[in-house]
């Protein structure tokens, strides 16, 4: 799920790169929802598709704050349950 790679994301050093198909989707979803900055290359070759997170924006930060535990590795950052407010539609 979409939180369980936010959470993640929160507590890794950026930028991160994320290389695995489901994982590029959820990272859609997270920028959709203004949570995260991120830039997406496509497959290039033998090379696959990959995603790096720049930044976690103001309103992710807010996100964590508000619906987080504050119980996590980075006080700054605490770890989060949230539900998105919509799902990412590859085919639109």
């Amino acid at each position: 799920m979409a939180h369980t790679l936010f959470k993640q994301i929160l507590m890794t050093q950026l930028p991160a790169r994320f290389h695995s198909p489901s994982e590029i989707d959820r990272l859609k979803d997270l920028r959709d929802a203004g949570y995260i900055k991120v830039a997406f290359a496509p497959s290039q070759g033998a090379a696959p598709p990959s995603a790096t997170v720049h930044e976690v924006t103001n309103l992710g930060r807010a996100a964590a704050r508000y619906f987080g535990s504050g119980e996590g590795p980075r006080p700054d950052l605490p770890s989060v349950a949230f539900a998105l407010p919509c799902r990412h539609n590859p085919a639109g």
